[in-house]
């Protein structure tokens, strides 16, 4: 004869069946939201998934390169923002980066921004930014590098909301001799 099971009432069983239920499901933390004067709010319209692409000129206008690029932008903390990006030149080659845009507030209230990127090619750039009004009132980030063979001034900014939302960078670079106008077109994903 076999040894039966003991049998769980059915009263039990809905009361389990009714507590796992109300129980919340394993969903990845999110980060806990960030007041609009923290001072990673400067970086807020850069949230979300972008595409589009970068292109460089020389002095004279010829195109020296156009990349399709992928960024991605998440606010982490008070004063962090972290970005993953992706860019793929005409041969198809792929860079990917991860770098991260932090916002300090200095005694007198002003933004200190810097932005630090790695790239898998070996590439380490850190910008210094402000935050100023640009021609339209809107705000801009100018970001800049001055060292040893790079120096890069270009602006930032994001015109629009939701999927309409626009993220333009222009600006220029002198890497060694060489002189290059560049600009970005994104579009949120």
């Amino acid at each position: 004869m076999r040894a039966q099971r003991p049998r769980t009432p059915w009263r039990c069983r809905l009361a389990l069946t009714l507590l796992a239920a109300a129980l919340p499901s394993a969903a990845p933390p999110t980060p806990p939201p960030v007041s609009t004067d923290a001072p990673v709010a400067v970086f807020a319209g850069l949230d979300g998934d972008w595409v589009g692409t970068f292109v460089g000129w020389d002095a004279s206008g010829k195109e020296l390169y156009r990349i399709a690029v992928k960024q991605s932008c998440r606010t982490v903390d008070a004063t962090t923002q972290e970005v993953v990006l992706e860019d793929t030149d005409a041969s198809g080659r792929t860079t990917r980066g991860r770098g991260r845009n932090v916002a300090r507030r200095r005694a007198d209230g002003s933004l200190e921004l810097t932005c630090i990127v790695e790239k898998d090619d070996g590439d380490h750039v850190e910008h210094s930014g402000r935050l100023v009004k640009g021609p339209d009132g809107d705000e801009e980030l100018p970001w800049f590098v001055a060292r040893k063979g790079r120096s890069e001034t270009f602006r930032e900014r994001c015109l629009g909301s939701g999927k309409e939302a626009r993220y333009e960078i222009d600006g220029m670079g002198r890497y060694g001799d060489s002189l290059v106008l560049m600009a970005g077109r994104y579009r949120r994903q």
